[in-house]
């Protein structure tokens, strides 16, 4: 995996009638209760409660949205994991 990149999966709650998410990413954008927040690579170890959003910029300079009520972020070593409608 390139070190310049993100290892991002999105998960979803078995109640979501969608299809969970795998691949790589330049940069993750979400919301919390303090505001809106961006991904890099490189980030330091952070966990959060999400909310409303969820943009993921691929290499290929698409974005893959999501729109939801709540969900969990955690992000260790490059590693980005989403848990959704939670």
């Amino acid at each position: 995996m390139d070190k310049n990149l993100l290892s991002v999966k999105v998960y979803f709650s078995i109640f979501m009638d969608k299809k969970n998410f795998e691949g790589q990413a330049v940069s993750v954008s979400s919301k919390n209760k303090v505001g809106d927040f961006d991904i890099l690579p490189h980030h330091s170890n952070f966990i959060t409660v999400v909310r409303d959003y969820l943009i993921i910029r691929t290499p290929d300079e698409e974005e893959v949205d999501y729109q939801f009520d709540r969900g969990v972020l955690k992000v260790s070593k490059n590693k980005v994991e989403i848990f959704l409608g939670l």
